[in-house]
């Protein structure tokens, strides 16, 4: 086995379905310590053909876990992560992922157009309404980390407003989320200038 395939190989027995949640977090712990295994599972992500919709959703989860014990490594992994996401279909691995891109760590990290790539995918995200209550989680999140100037947190509020009004009584707990950051975006508005 050639050796850029070892750190892969070595985190697929926990890629799988049933495997104990000990296993699984063991599998991040090791991840955040090796950026070899970061970068074999963002490669996994990355090009996802060859790989079960288990394993890509675990690689992901396990991104997510592993960027939780260790943020660091992930700094240089910025462009990676993204083409993570764009070859994401699965909303499970989205979510995981959209939690990592959330993170107010990349605000210094991020291109303006990775920041305002990951801002409009956010809001366009608050429109859908067939994808997991997480992913509009992670989706407000990300608004609120990247929204710098007055039309974007315009354009965010809109977002914000539109997945606000389709939520009902059974939503409640994303509908309450939502108002506060209603309430937060008003109130970054209001603090606002517009670019003259």
């Amino acid at each position: 086995m050639p050796d850029d395939e070892r750190p892969l190989a070595a985190l697929l027995p926990a890629l799988r379905r049933g495997v104990p949640i000990d296993e699984v977090k063991a599998a991040a712990r090791a991840t955040a310590a090796d950026p070899q295994r970061i970068q074999a599972l963002l490669d996994l992500l990355i090009h996802p053909s060859g790989f079960s919709r288990i394993q890509r959703q675990k690689a992901a989860w396990v991104v997510h876990h592993a960027f939780q014990l260790n943020e660091r490594a992930f700094l240089p992994l910025r462009v990676e992560l993204g083409r993570a996401l764009d070859a994401t279909e699965d909303p499970s691995a989205l979510r995981e992922l959209l939690k990592v891109l959330a993170s107010p760590l990349w605000a210094d990290a991020e291109t303006e157009v990775q920041r305002t790539d990951a801002l409009e995918l956010a809001a366009g995200l608050l429109f859908v309404e067939d994808i997991p209550v997480a992913v509009h989680y992670a989706a407000m999140q990300t608004l609120q980390s990247r929204a710098q100037c007055a039309s974007e947190v315009r354009e965010s509020l809109e977002a914000l407003n539109a997945l606000h009004g389709r939520l009902g009584a059974e939503n409640a707990p994303l509908r309450t989320c939502a108002e506060r950051y209603i309430k937060r975006f008003r109130q970054k508005l209001a603090r606002t200038k517009s670019p003259s």
